[in-house]
C-alpha cells in the first residue's frame, strides 16, 4: 500500500470515529444531561493521559523532549489550546445547541480557511478541485442554515456562532502541528494535546462537579467518546494529513459530515 492510500485510509477512519463520537455527545446532551464543558475536558483529559502513558512504555522520558526548546513548546501549547480544546470545545458546543449534522457540516467550512491560507503563502491561484470543492463547501452551508432562503436562518445565532469557531480552531488542527508532527510524531503530539488541552480549561469547566443521571449507557457512551471519538479519531486523523497535507486531508475528511447525518438519522448506536 502506498503512502497515499494509506493517507486516505487513516484520514477517511478518523473522519468517521469523529462523526459518531457527535452522535454519541449529542445523546448524552439529551438523555443524561451531561454538558459540553464537561464532557469535552474529560476526553481531553481521558485520552491525553491514556496515550502518554502509552507513549512513555514505548518511549520512556523522551516523551518530554517537546518541553525542553522553547520554538517547539509554544507549539505545543498553540496546539492544545486551540487545535484541541477549542476545536473539541466550540464543536460539541455546537452539537448542544443544533444536532451532529449541522455542527459537523458547518465545522467542516474550514478546508476554505485552509484553502485561502495556502494560497496566500505558496502565492499561488486555487486548483480546479480546491475551487470546486470552496464552491460545493459554501452552497452546502448556506442551504443547510437557510433552507434555501436567506430570510430563513433554520439554525440558531448560537449553533452558527459556534460551528464557525469550531471551523477556524479546526482549519489550526491541520496546519499548525505539522513541524511537531515530523519530529515528535502523531501519538505523542496528540497526547501532549489533548492533556494540555484539558488542563488549561479545568479551572473553568470545573470537572470534578459531575453533571447528568448515570446509569450503563452514560459510561458506556463516554467511554466511547473518550476512546473511539477523541483516542482513535484524533490519531488516525492527523497520521492521515501528515501524509496527504493539511489541504487534501481536510477536504477528504469532510467525508465524515455524512456519517454524522446517517448515524444521527439511524440512531445505530442508541438503539432508537
Amino acid at each position: 500500500m502506498n503512502r497515499s492510500l494509506k493517507g486516505i485510509c487513516f484520514t477517511v477512519a478518523g473522519g468517521c470515529c469523529w462523526g459518531m463520537s457527535g452522535v454519541m455527545g449529542k445523546y448524552l446532551f439529551d438523555a443524561k444531561d451531561l454538558t459540553a464543558t464537561w464532557l469535552v475536558t474529560v476526553r481531553l483529559l481521558g485520552a491525553g493521559i491514556c496515550l502518554l502513558l502509552l507513549m512513555y512504555q514505548r518511549k520512556g522520558n523522551s516523551i518530554f523532549r517537546v518541553w525542553k526548546r522553547k520554538d517547539s513548546a509554544v507549539n505545543q501549547l498553540i496546539f492544545g489550546m486551540i487545535g484541541m480544546a477549542m476545536c473539541q470545545m466550540t464543536y460539541f458546543l455546537a452539537i448542544q445547541e443544533s444536532n451532529p449534522g449541522t455542527a459537523t457540516v458547518i465545522q467542516y467550512s474550514a478546508p476554505i480557511l485552509i484553502m485561502v491560507f495556502f494560497v496566500l503563502v505558496e502565492k499561488r491561484f486555487p486548483k480546479k478541485e480546491e475551487v470546486l470543492v470552496l464552491a460545493a463547501v459554501i452552497v452546502g452551508i448556506f442551504l443547510l442554515a437557510t433552507h434555501g432562503s436567506i430570510k430563513n436562518l433554520v439554525i440558531t445565532n448560537a449553533a452558527l456562532f459556534w460551528g464557525l469557531l469550531s471551523a477556524f480552531a479546526f482549519a489550526v488542527y491541520n496546519v499548525q502541528p505539522k513541524k511537531l508532527l515530523d519530529e515528535f510524531g502523531t501519538l505523542e503530539t496528540t497526547g501532549w494535546g489533548m492533556f494540555v488541552g484539558g488542563v488549561l480549561v479545568t479551572p473553568f469547566t470545573k470537572v470534578w462537579s459531575v453533571p447528568g443521571h448515570w446509569d450503563i449507557m452514560t459510561v458506556a457512551m463516554t467511554i466511547g467518546v473518550v476512546f473511539l471519538g477523541t483516542i482513535v479519531a484524533f490519531s488516525c486523523y492527523l497520521h492521515g494529513i501528515s501524509m496527504l497535507g493539511p489541504v487534501q486531508g481536510s477536504m477528504l475528511g469532510c467525508v465524515i459530515r455524512h456519517y454524522g447525518f446517517v448515524f444521527e438519522g439511524k440512531k445505530v448506536l442508541i438503539g432508537e
